[in-house]
């Protein structure tokens, strides 16, 4: 009966543990990260008699966790996969969808601006249509410098995020080194037995984590989990956790970065080492998409500056003046500076004024360089320190050095003294660096530089103009043939290819530097023809009425002969500034330019002139109603300008719109498969780990009956020993 009664209190208590575990599945059915458990029985062990062993009834020896280590690790993966590439799709549909909106698109704009300018040039004179140009440059002008504004705010919505990922981070890491820390003492307390809920709570936060940041765990043999970030960084090791900061980066102060607090070693940047997970698509982000896109907006919007001045420069506006800038320059001295930013941890005592001139808008990337000091030269002369140059991609590159006679090779390395000579040009990918020769600079050995060419010009964009009368549509160019010609001479074009502006000493001062040769030009201060002697002693002299093309003026033409000489003379003077002879000579019959290479302007004359003819070049003063400048503003829109002269500004503009167009499908497709795999990954934990109350409600049923019939077998028990007590009462 004792026996009885033993195997009966053996199975209620068993079957109690069953129902208490299966009633503890049910109740955390919806608890986030919980992993159902099964109370496991045995048989107790068996009593011996003579008779044989007689069982003992059962005992629970563990409640077990139903968890595959494998598959909540792959949910872990996934979930940072997966919300990466969510966090990527977030801000890129943003951003694709500023770029391609009509009513804040740039493109637009641009097609907006050029139709007025091709209004304008039907109507060269109409104040009413220059207004309308002025009024669209303006809106181009506002959509350029709305989409650097939303950067900015983008960029800086990217700062705060990843500094609020970052106290997240910091927050989980704690709470996990405080699970590590009860689930060690609780694995003491009962001999090593596993403290389930413990370590369903840990997995739940090591989850949570990998939403922010892809992480990768090593169990430790105390039931701690060691937890490790980019390329080996721990996080959480046994019951201590790590922290990780946001701060400006080394090179970019306007950017976040992520260092790890080292306790022995300091702060480490470990933002190249970051992904997965929210952080990694915010970085991710901003890396592949909104920097390049950005690049190339200001790239495009440097171009247009750029473009448009040169050719607006070589017109004449209302006001009989050659057209100056129409948009700012983009090579202001503080736009130049801008462009260089130097790293956080240079040495405090160094200073270098570098400057980074526009030279050839079509040769610009959309890439950012680093300029690295190699050495600092030496106390006495700090201008040999010495420099090198790579890309954002880490590609070392070769500076284009151009000495004072004009010779270019490729250098490696340049020194500061060569950034200082005004005679040297140092240049690459369309850029040229310069040193003011009166500002003081030093560098020390590892100091580096970001060199930025293109990241503001959607920023630095403005009209420069501020008045209709200011567009310079007409050319300043006037050529007529003489009245008295006998000959069919005629002018079949003209242009005006530079022009230039005389200083107070009487020197001319030009885009590329001074002239080397003789040369007749425009001057921008009052559209005068001028003769620029580039003797010993350099000297300006006025045209007033012009140049004429004299041809035969030796009378040196006979009849038969292919060709005639020329002079180009002083109108008023008849001074001889030019005389082709010999190969030079004008050809009778074809169309060929008669005005030398080195001077402002050309003109290709046709037909057969006889001795004596001329023709007349002089300035177009109040010829309004020529449109010639303003046909070749027109005819930017659909010239190549980028890339070396292969691509339009809609073509470019178009690139950039396709480029995240493209990254925003990409994002979207990653988005999409991430989320199913992380689907799947859930579901499969589910099928292993996850509560299923259909199974559970079997199991109570289950358990309830076996409860019921142990119970019963303490009942069987009781009778039985009354049966007895009552026997031996008789």
């Amino acid at each position: 009966m004792t026996d009885l009664l033993k195997l009966g209190y053996s199975g209620t208590s068993v079957h109690q543990n069953a129902l208490n575990t299966t009633g503890h599945n049910i109740a955390n059915v919806d608890t986030p990260g919980y992993s159902r458990q099964q109370a496991i029985q045995q048989t107790a062990p068996a009593f011996a008699t003579g008779e044989g062993y007689f069982g003992m009834g059962a005992m629970t020896t563990t409640v077990r966790r139903i968890s595959e280590t494998f598959l909540t690790q792959q949910v872990r993966n996934d979930t940072s996969l997966a919300k990466e590439y969510e966090t990527v799709l977030g801000y890129a549909k943003e951003l694709d969808n500023l770029l391609s909106d009509t009513s804040s698109s740039p493109g637009a704009a641009l097609n907006e601006f050029f139709a007025a300018m091709e209004s304008l040039n039907d109507e060269p004179d109409s104040q009413p249509l220059r207004s309308l140009v002025l009024a669209e440059a303006n809106t181009l002008v506002e959509r350029f410098n709305l989409i650097d504004d939303r950067y900015e705010n983008t960029s800086d919505n990217l700062n705060t995020q990843l500094a609020t990922n970052i106290q997240d981070i910091n927050r989980i890491s704690t709470a996990i080194a405080e699970l590590n820390k009860e689930i060690a003492s609780a694995s003491g307390r009962t001999g090593g037995l596993p403290p389930n809920d413990l370590l369903d709570m840990r997995d739940e936060k090591l989850r949570e984590l990998s939403e922010y940041v892809g992480v990768k765990t090593t169990d430790v043999a105390d039931g701690t989990v060691s937890v490790f970030i980019g390329d080996g960084f721990p996080l959480v090791i046994n019951q201590e956790s790590f922290t990780l900061k946001a701060a400006p980066g080394r090179a970019e102060q306007r950017e976040l970065d992520v260092f790890y607090s080292d306790p022995k070693e300091g702060d480490k940047m470990i933002t190249e080492l970051i992904t997965g997970g929210e952080m990694g698509g915010l970085l991710r982000f901003r890396e592949e998409v909104l920097t390049p896109a950005v690049n190339e907006l200001g790239r495009l919007a440097i171009t247009i500056s750029e473009t448009f001045n040169d050719q607006h420069s070589l017109g004449m506006n209302l006001n009989n003046e050659i057209g100056g800038n129409f948009f700012r320059d983009m090579n202001e001295r503080e736009l130049m500076e801008e462009r260089v930013t130097p790293y956080q941890d240079n040495n405090k005592s160094g200073s270098l004024g570098l400057q980074v001139e526009i030279v050839d808008s079509s040769q610009l990337t959309n890439k950012d360089y680093r300029l690295s000091a190699l050495s600092a030269g030496d106390d006495a002369n700090p201008a040999n320190a010495t420099f090198s140059l790579r890309d954002s991609d880490g590609n070392a590159l070769r500076f284009e050095y151009t000495d004072a006679s004009g010779t270019t090779v490729n250098k490696s390395v340049v020194t500061m003294a060569e950034l200082k000579d005004p005679n040297i040009r140092i240049e690459v990918d369309g850029v040229r660096l310069k040193l003011p020769a009166s500002a003081t600079n030093k560098v020390y050995q590892g100091d580096d530089f970001t060199i930025s060419p293109t990241r503001n010009g959607a920023q630095d964009i403005q009209r420069e103009i501020t008045d209709g009368d200011e567009i310079a549509l007409a050319s300043p160019m006037r050529a007529t043939t003489a009245s008295y010609n006998t000959g069919s001479i005629a002018v079949a074009s003209r242009e005006v290819t530079a022009t230039f502006k005389t200083s107070n000493t009487g020197s001319i001062v030009t885009s590329l530097g001074t002239p080397a040769d003789q040369s007749v030009f425009f001057d921008q201060k009052d559209g005068q023809l001028r003769f620029y002697d580039s003797g010993a002693v350099p000297t300006v002299s006025d045209l007033p009425d012009g140049i004429k093309i004299d041809f035969d003026p030796g009378n040196t033409y006979a009849a038969g002969d292919a060709s005639m000489e020329y002079d180009i003379v002083d109108a008023s003077t008849g001074t001889v500034l030019y005389s082709a002879t010999g190969a030079d000579a004008f050809e009778l019959g074809k169309t060929q330019n008669v005005i030398p290479d080195t001077w402002g302007f050309s003109m290709d004359l046709g037909g057969i002139p006889a001795n004596g003819d001329a023709v007349l070049v002089e300035f177009n003063r109040d010829g309004f109603g020529d449109n010639t400048n303003g046909a070749a503003i027109s005819d930017l829109q659909s010239e190549g300008v980028i890339d070396d002269g292969k691509v339009t500004y809609q073509d470019a503009y178009a690139n950039t719109v396709e480029f995240v167009g493209i990254q925003t499908a990409e994002a979207n497709i990653n988005a999409e498969s991430g989320a199913a795999i992380l689907e799947q990954s859930i579901s499969l934990r589910e099928s292993v780990a996850g509560v299923n109350l259909d199974e559970e409600a079997a199991n109570l049923v289950k358990f309830q009956q076996a409860y019921s019939a142990s119970a019963q077998l303490i009942a069987v028990s009781q009778q039985l020993f009354s049966t007895l007590i009552s026997a031996v009462g008789r």
